[in-house]
């Protein structure tokens, strides 16, 4: 009897492992079908493994997403994105710099250009007859030959002042203008460029008649290619009413910049600077209370903020004296040779007045030229 207590107790507690291993391996069976279904909806794409990953176009490594040029289609090299291909023969574009002669978007030879992208001469039928008294043979071009100088182009894109002419300069010479946008973009295209290193340079005027600095970009114009140069910003302009002000008074900084941007603005002898938002028409202003500044002259200068990675440098500077009017030429300016850019023309010649009280190197107006006038050079330095 004992044992067959034993036996149905041993088969109930057999029957409820077995019970309890059903219930769980369900339980982590349903477990792992979650988790399964979550994984399911990650897509993993590791850009440098040899492994084209949905969503990318290419992938040969780490060491070989360089994007160099390929000699057929089967030999291109990805870019570094793993989004795109570098050059190679058989894209339909004719790369001159990597000797190219033509390209007609494949690697097949007989249809006058070859798998390597080399012109092939093609062959004439047996003449059958003397061709018409006074023809000349017509030259065509290779099927997707295209002359180099149409692909050397450069695309210059950035931000000056609401429906402002901007005027752009290569080398330090006019090269041409455009308009910028009610939001103050302003875009520039010109396929008239030699390739190579090339210094543009910008400069505008508000619709105030402000002129802004020159702001300048140099880089290299890659031949039979689009050179595209983002993010030109040009500073602020700012004006100043009144530029002489009794001590306590309040000065007006103004000027305009990108709609509704973030300005910044800072004067030499103020300890922090000032802010203030332009509004959609890109109008700026800001009331300086001159209490906390010293008697003397003094100068400032703004920048535009429109997120953390999208701002402008400094531009031009204005100055403002505090006090008694100063005598007509008795405070000299930074830019002693007004060629609007204070640099090193400027510190040399400012070199030659240290130590005396000549006007034209003393910008703070205290009859003595020194470190004081110095830190405001420095302080309107555009180099």
């Amino acid at each position: 009897m004992r044992a067959s207590v034993f036996s149905m107790r041993g088969l109930t507690v057999i029957a409820l492992a077995a019970a309890l291993f059903v219930i769980g391996v369900s339980y982590l069976a349903g477990t792992h079908a979650q988790a399964f279904d979550v994984q399911t909806q990650l897509r993993v794409r590791i850009c440098g493994n040899a492994i084209v990953d949905s969503g990318e176009v290419c992938d040969d490594g780490t060491l070989n997403n360089v994007g160099g040029y390929g000699s057929s289609t089967a030999l291109r090299e990805c870019n570094a994105d793993c989004n795109s291909f570098g050059p190679f023969c058989g894209d339909g574009v004719l790369q001159v710099r990597f000797s190219e002669q033509c390209d007609d978007g494949n690697n097949i030879a007989g249809d006058l250009c070859d798998a390597s992208c080399q012109e092939e001469i093609p062959v004439q039928p047996r003449a059958t007859g003397s061709p018409p008294k006074g023809s000349i043979p017509q030259q065509q071009l290779p099927p997707g030959t295209i002359p180099s100088e149409t692909l050397t182009k450069v695309v210059l894109q950035g931000k000056a002042y609401p429906n402002t002419v901007v005027n752009v300069l290569l080398d330090g010479k006019a090269f041409g203008t455009v308009q910028a946008d009610s939001n103050a973009d302003f875009l520039f295209t010109s396929t008239n460029v030699t390739p190579g290193t090339a210094s543009f340079s910008f400069n505008a005027k508000d619709r105030y008649g402000t002129d802004s600095i020159t702001t300048t970009d140099v880089f290299n114009v890659v031949q039979s290619a689009v050179t595209s140069v983002a993010n030109i910003f040009l500073p602020p302009t700012i004006a100043v009413k009144p530029n002489v002000v009794a001590p306590g008074g309040l000065v007006l900084l103004f000027g305009q910049t990108v709609p509704s941007a973030h300005v910044v603005t800072e004067i030499h002898s103020a300890t922090s600077s000032l802010e203030a938002d332009a509004n959609t028409a890109g109008d700026w202003a800001l009331q300086v209370d001159t209490s906390s500044l010293e008697d003397g002259d003094h100068t400032a200068k703004a920048r535009f903020e429109i997120s953390t990675a999208v701002k402008s440098g400094f531009g031009k500077s204005i100055s403002f004296f505090v006090g008694t009017a100063p005598l007509a030429g008795s405070c000299g300016q930074p830019d002693m040779n007004k060629d609007s850019k204070v640099n090193l023309v400027d510190f040399s010649i400012f070199l030659l007045s240290w130590n005396t009280s000549d006007a034209p190197a003393d910008f703070n107006c205290d009859k003595d030229v020194n470190l004081a006038d110095f830190s405001i050079m420095l302080f309107d330095w555009t180099g």
